[in-house]
């Protein structure tokens, strides 16, 4: 549609000038067609100045963008000077909400699979890499390996999410302990324990292949590099309980030589930082908490600041630079959220402007607030900012050009490159430049909105700026090389196709055929697609010369494949023409010239056309100056066999009656020996029935047939209804499962969270239909089993999805599919088994000292908590009294089951049993018997 906008809108502009030169413009006959094959090689030639390898480039985060917003934007993100998009991640999420304050549930995998529902599909995503190629922008894939999504908040933050990928969710193997980093300062937690999130055991060769095969189909379908999140918390191969994580994934790679990887490892601690910049480029976190500082963001300013990267002597070429980050800016800690534009401006223009480095540019949600757009939206337009525009169109002409910083006080900043250009930063009021220089002589006039021109004399450059502004000086590139084929991209229907390649403006140039190997070849070289391929094959042609680079698709189609299109044409017209083109290719390839082709008159208003060789196109009809669609519009989309009437494209013809087919029996399982099925039909002659691929049966609407009688417990049927009339017919089929009833019965165990009071157990079965419940929600309270179980025995069902609820709190948390159950089965902290836990029945004795318990004279001291030895945090059934021998301090000696973690409090009660209890939250204990004693406060 891009491109359809681009040909109508020139289309338009030349009609409009041509009635201004005073030539009469009757109808759009003479402008469709000649400006078509114009507009299509000025597409074609378009040249957005970007570096050749994504390295030298800007990347533009997408973040939160879903795939086909960034298609649709391509050709302006190229325009603004970012050679690469970084998406959001593409891996299955554990929710489909699409609230934006819930972004983080991208980074929450499920699995390694390409989709989900905030972004697309993968065929989006591939039809978005397929698109880039033709822009020449990279796409760069977020990649989170190192975790999983959680099962919820609290205790379950290291629990895997219920929905996690089975197949990683129930292999032992690939997990490391369930708990959180404990020391940041020391190599082995900070990559083998978790971060507030299930950590995966990257060291397992069975899920680095998982890993390594979701990559590798990423790029596959079109991906340029990766940016893996957490990657400080995956292990090195000298790490203490290091692995070959990152040697073997990274070697396994396809193409990974024209691949742009890097990592985000965040800076202090243990970061190792260092170290990682031998398998891949780093994020600098350090610097972009500098750049923010130097622009005056919650700090004075003091472009000083912006000079050192902070790296660990990491060279520069490895760097990805930030003035923001998602994190920063989306994160609890609100690091740079309330940063402002001209900040970000600012930042953005010392960063993007130095050498080396490679700079991403973070797009915030648009609207009011931090999160005020809904996932898969695009953000706020700062990214095409004229001056942040002129910055990376300056950083792309720079590209291999050194750099040397100069200042001016605190608050002036002069970025140059090499004798080629500069870029000047002023962050106080209206300024005069003077400062020595390498540029050449000349006048030099700025670029971006600032304004004004500069002179260079003598290795000195002199000038006015603007407070608060930018200039961006530089000569112009001189003219990129230009490619070109002698074929029209999209279909050819011969079994081969020669394309002769030329090229100028270069020394040498290389070609890929579907991403493979680089061929040398000198302008005027042909080669040949196609031969004895199967048709659909499509074929990507990358031609490279000099730093520009263009890419071209063929498919092979059947040349007798054919387009048929009717058409019912207004009362008013006379026989109208269709006018076809196809503007997915470039050029816009195009059938017979306006107005096209005499279509057919097939009677009662309609008229058809057959398109030989085209199996997709889009349609203009038109009349005696009338046309639909109208002036300036694009063409109706077709492809197979369409019917278009009052502007509504068909897929049947709308004035001839569509025959209906109906039963009465819903599909899927029956529990009988039989079923009775009453097939219907409106709107047919005739119709006919088969049962499992035997002979056509007639029948009259209202017949019964009966299936199942006698046959084995499982039979399956196929019941194919045919009904036809004189203009058309109709087919339904319908499938049925013989399913007699399920004697059998399996019992579900449930360990209860400690402040949850007793659960109830909702179940059903969605594969039938209508969906199968055992009673409305919240479900059947279960049977108390002791020591924190509960059970609910499930008759007369094979299989169900459970979800546990109490006082508003359930699991699996909402919207998320109860936990499948087949057989006997126990379920504790978000885990399914199918044997019960095993049970440590070693009780320890355990001393609770209460301190500065006062209390009133009646009162004593007890303790209750979440398991049964302390009451289930009953008062009545509350252990105690305690001692107060050593009054305010209370003493009781408890047995507890060893390794078991409580929650408990102390509480006051008298003999009227009136209780007080302890404020503030529970304490927790893990009872072991090398340390059996608590000593707490009494929180009044």
């Amino acid at each position: 549609m891009r491109k359809a906008r681009r040909l109508w809108s020139i289309v338009l502009f030349v009609a409009l000038l041509m009635q201004t030169l005073g030539i009469p413009v009757a109808a759009q006959e003479s402008t469709d067609v000649t400006i078509s094959s114009d507009v299509s090689t000025l597409a074609s030639s378009t040249n957005y100045g970007l570096p050749a390898n994504t390295k030298d480039g800007l990347i533009f985060h997408a973040w939160n963008w879903s795939f086909d917003n960034i298609t649709n934007n391509l050709s302006t993100i190229a325009a603004a000077g970012y050679k690469s998009i970084q998406t959001s991640p593409i891996q299955g999420t554990k929710e489909g909400t699409m609230d934006g304050s819930k972004w983080w549930l991208l980074y929450q995998p499920i699995n390694f699979d390409i989709g989900n529902a905030q972004l697309g599909s993968r065929d989006q995503f591939k039809r978005l890499c397929e698109e880039a190629e033709k822009y020449g922008i990279s796409i760069i894939v977020d990649v989170v390996a190192n975790h999983t999504a959680n099962a919820g908040g609290g205790h379950l933050e290291y629990t895997p999410a219920y929905n996690v990928d089975p197949s990683i969710r129930n292999n032992p193997n690939f997990w490391h302990e369930f708990r959180g980093v404990d020391n940041w300062n020391e190599r082995w937690p900070v990559t083998h324990l978790g971060i507030r999130l299930p950590d995966l055991n990257t060291s397992n060769q069975e899920l680095q292949d998982k890993i390594i095969g979701f990559l590798n189909d990423a790029v596959s379908l079109g991906a340029d590099g990766f940016r893996f999140d957490a990657a400080k918390h995956i292990e090195l191969p000298d790490d203490p309980g290091g692995s070959n994580f990152w040697p073997r994934v990274l070697g396994s790679l396809n193409n990974k030589e024209n691949l742009y990887i890097y990592g985000e490892v965040l800076q202090g601690g243990a970061d190792a930082y260092s170290k990682y910049a031998n398998y891949m480029g780093l994020t600098t976190s350090y610097y972009g908490d500098a750049i923010r500082h130097s622009v005056g963001f919650n700090s004075s300013k003091n472009v000083n600041n912006a000079k050192d990267f902070n790296a660990n002597g990491v060279n520069p070429s490895k760097l990805v630079t930030w003035v923001e980050s998602h994190d920063s800016y989306a994160n609890e800690g609100n690091e740079s959220t309330y940063m402002n534009d001209w900040h970000i401006k600012m930042g953005w223009a010392i960063i993007a402007s130095r050498a080396q480095t490679t700079s991403l540019f973070f797009n915030r949600p648009a609207g009011g607030g931090k999160f005020a757009s809904s996932l898969g939206t695009l953000g706020n337009n700062l990214w095409q900012d004229a001056d942040i525009v002129a910055v990376n169109k300056f950083h792309n002409a720079m590209v291999g050009q050194g750099e040397h910083l100069r200042t001016q006080g605190n608050e002036i900043m002069l970025i140059e490159r090499g004798n080629k250009g500069m870029t000047i930063v002023n962050l106080g009021g209206d300024a005069s430049i003077n400062s020595d220089t390498n540029l050449a002589n000349g006048t030099y006039t700025n670029k971006a909105t600032g304004g004004g021109t500069f002179t260079v004399s003598n290795g000195k450059i002199t000038g006015n700026i603007g407070g608060g502004k930018i200039a961006v000086l530089y000569e112009a590139a001189p003219n990129a090389p230009e490619i070109s084929v002698n074929q029209s991209e999209g279909e050819f229907y011969s079994d081969s196709l020669a394309v002769t390649i030329n090229y100028t403006g270069a020394s040498n140039a290389s070609y890929t055929l579907n991403n493979g190997s680089p061929t040398s070849f000198s302008s005027g070289s042909t080669i040949t697609l196609g031969a004895g391929a199967a048709y659909g094959t499509t074929f990507l042609l990358k031609v490279t010369a000099g730093q520009t680079t263009k890419t071209y698709t063929f498919t092979k189609s059947d040349p007798n494949a054919a387009l048929t299109i009717h058409y019912y044409k207004p009362s008013s017209w006379g026989t109208p023409n269709i006018y076809y083109y196809d503007d997915s290719v470039t050029p816009t390839k195009i059938g017979t010239a306006w107005p096209g082709t005499t279509m057919q008159n097939e009677g009662n208003g309609w008229y058809s056309a057959t398109i030989a060789g085209w199996s997709k196109a889009k349609v203009i009809f038109n009349s005696n100056g009338n046309q639909a669609p109208g002036a300036s519009q694009p063409g109706y989309q077709v492809s197979g066999e369409k019917w278009i009437k009052d502007g509504t494209i068909y897929p049947n013809n709308p004035d001839v009656t569509i025959p209906t087919i109906s039963i009465d029996k819903p599909e899927g399982t029956f529990n009988s020996d039989s079923l009775d099925v009453t097939i219907s039909y409106q709107g047919a002659n005739n119709a006919t029935y088969t049962l499992n691929g035997a002979d056509p049966v007639s029948f009259t609407s209202g017949t019964k047939i009966t299936i199942g009688a006698g046959d084995a417990d499982g039979s399956t049927y196929t019941l194919n209804v045919t009904a036809s009339n004189a203009g058309t017919n109709t087919t339904k089929t319908y499938s049925f499962t013989k399913q007699l009833p399920n004697t059998e019965s399996f019992t579900v165990h449930f360990y209860k969270p400690g402040n949850w009071g007793t659960p109830n157990i909702y179940f059903y079965e969605e594969s039938v239909s209508p969906k199968k419940e055992n009673a409305a929600w919240p479900g059947t309270a279960m049977q108390d089993e002791g020591n924190g179980w509960y059970s609910y025995t499930i008759s007369g069902w094979n299989k169900a999805n459970v979800i546990f609820n109490s006082n508003g709190q359930q699991t699996p948390g909402a919207s998320q599919a109860g936990y499948l159950v087949t057989a006997n089965s126990w379920v504790k902290d978000g885990v399914v088994s199918n044997t019960a836990p095993e049970q440590n029945n070693t009780l320890v004795p355990v001393t609770f000292n209460i301190q500065n318990a006062a209390t009133n004279v009646g009162q004593n001291i007890y303790i209750t908590g979440n398991i049964a030895e302390l009451g289930n945090w009953s008062p009545q059934n509350a252990v105690g009294p305690a001692s107060s021998t050593n009054y305010p301090t209370w003493t009781i000696t408890i047995n507890l089951p060893a390794e078991a973690t409580i929650e408990f409090k102390a509480i006051k009660k008298d003999g009227s049993n009136n209780v007080v209890w302890e404020s503030g939250q529970n304490h927790s204990f893990t009872v072991n018997a090398s340390n059996p004693v608590v000593e707490f406060n009494f929180n009044n």
